[in-house]
């Protein structure tokens, strides 16, 4: 025996079998796919950056003002081989950075795009996103994360879990190049959504 449920404003039925089953269609996606469709998913990259010595040089800088949390799904750090290097690399994750060159340089990211090309939203009202040089600094702030690489043949990936930005939280990223290094270029990209109540489903 089947059981149907009778919407009352609008006359659809949904059914209920013998077993207490409600039947229905339904289209799964992830936040970050249902993100993307309602244009508010970016890729947010520094743009080549070059280093030429083997001191550590804070290349990329987020703070973030918005009212619902971006959610950081990956942050890429991609390098060339070195020129006059030896050993390894460091990739530093910086969690909450308030002061240093970087900031008060202010030099925009190359490229912020939003994911779905079709878009006009942006997140630059909601977020200062900054490149750095080499020698740029950021003088405070935790270290989050941090990793070694003494192969440059393939990006370095932070992806095992999402970082989450409030309001006034940020993020940055410093590397130092191997020893004796006068040449190496690193490009830091990050990409994430802003989970507003339709993202999350939070209606």
């Amino acid at each position: 025996m089947e059981v149907n449920i009778k919407d009352g404003a609008g006359g659809n039925v949904a059914s209920v079998d013998s077993d207490k089953r409600l039947h229905v269609n339904s289209v799964g996606r992830t936040q970050d796919e249902q993100a993307a469709l309602l244009g508010e998913a970016y890729n947010l990259a520094t743009g080549v950056v070059d280093l030429t010595t083997d001191s550590q040089s804070c290349v990329a800088y987020m703070s973030y003002n918005g009212v619902d949390p971006f959610v950081i799904k990956e942050i890429l750090a991609i390098p060339s081989d070195s020129t006059g290097g030896t050993g390894s690399a460091t990739v530093q994750i910086k969690r909450n950075p308030k002061n240093g060159t970087v900031i008060t340089n202010a030099v925009d990211f190359s490229s912020i795009q939003n994911r779905d090309f079709s878009s006009a939203k942006s997140i630059d009202n909601d977020a200062d996103i900054f490149k750095g040089a080499e020698g740029d600094t950021l003088t405070d702030g935790d270290s989050f994360a941090i990793t070694t690489r003494d192969n440059f043949d393939e990006p370095i990936i932070f992806d095992a879990a999402n970082i989450i930005l409030r309001k006034g939280n940020s993020i940055g990223v410093c590397i130092t190049p191997p020893t004796s290094n006068t040449s190496q270029t690193w490009v830091i990209a990050i990409i994430g959504f802003v989970e507003t109540a339709t993202v999350s489903g939070d209606l």
